[in-house]
């Protein structure tokens, strides 16, 4: 699928289902999208096209992937004493999530809920379920992360 097909899905999808306009989500370029959810919750969309495989792409090494991916930022790493029960529990809540995931980055300190995936056969489902799941996790998490290690949230 190519990107600008993907594009044009995940518009509808979002002005069929969450009732906003590209206008009002998209960023600077091209397949770049900001979804404010609630008052706290913001999902980062991206809609791309690598130009070279990576060591990650398990499928046709000679295809390179369109990759559509959601990202919401939910709070930062505790203090260091608590980081190895916290990540813990992270890999432990993965195990229970549906569409979406955990990621950390160590070096900003900030964990993320993900949502990855090839552009080939994305659909309305394939973009609202993981918007919605994203969202769903992101903003119950971080409450909850946040309350048992008073990490701050994002």
């Amino acid at each position: 699928m190519q990107v600008t097909e993907a594009i044009s899905i995940f518009e509808k999808v979002v002005k069929e289902h969450l009732n906003l306009t590209p206008e009002q989500i998209r960023c600077e370029n091209d397949g770049e999208y900001l979804i404010q959810r609630g008052d706290e919750t913001e999902l980062y969309v991206d809609i791309w096209q690598p130009t070279e495989t990576t060591q990650w792409q398990y499928f046709d090494r000679q295809k390179i992937a369109g990759i559509f991916q959601i990202v919401a930022p939910i709070c930062e790493y505790p203090a260091d004493e608590h980081l190895a029960m916290f990540m813990e529990e992270l890999a432990h809540l993965n195990f229970h999530l549906f569409s979406a995931s955990f990621i950390a980055n160590s070096e900003q300190r900030v964990v993320s809920i993900q949502f990855k995936r090839v552009l080939e056969g994305l659909n309305e489902t394939e973009v609202i379920e993981p918007l919605e799941a994203v969202g769903y996790y992101a903003e119950n998490l971080k409450e909850y992360l946040s309350e048992k290690y008073h990490v701050k949230k994002i």
